[in-house]
């Protein structure tokens, strides 16, 4: 198995994981609420799932609150995971 290098954020990892998680996430979707995920979790520069998931959800309502959730969750799963530091 291989995966990112370590201390390195990949949005499609990410994304990858958050539809494994939720299957009828959308994959593009997904992929862009990641891309802003690791923005905000650059702003804050605290691994705060719930956090992240409430500034993705303020930018994009229209995506909803689980796929939120379940990318924001993702983003710091990953983050702990392959030592990516925010």
């Amino acid at each position: 198995m291989f995966g990112p290098p370590l201390g390195t954020y990949d949005a499609d990892w990410v994304a990858a994981s958050a539809c494994s998680h939720d299957p009828g996430l959308d994959r593009e979707l997904a992929r862009q609420l990641a891309v802003e995920a690791w923005q905000h979790l650059s702003e804050t520069h605290e691994l705060d799932a719930p956090e992240v998931a409430r500034r993705l959800l303020a930018d994009h309502p229209e995506a909803g609150a689980t796929p939120a959730t379940v990318v924001a969750k993702a983003a710091v799963d990953f983050c702990q995971a392959y030592s990516v530091e925010p």
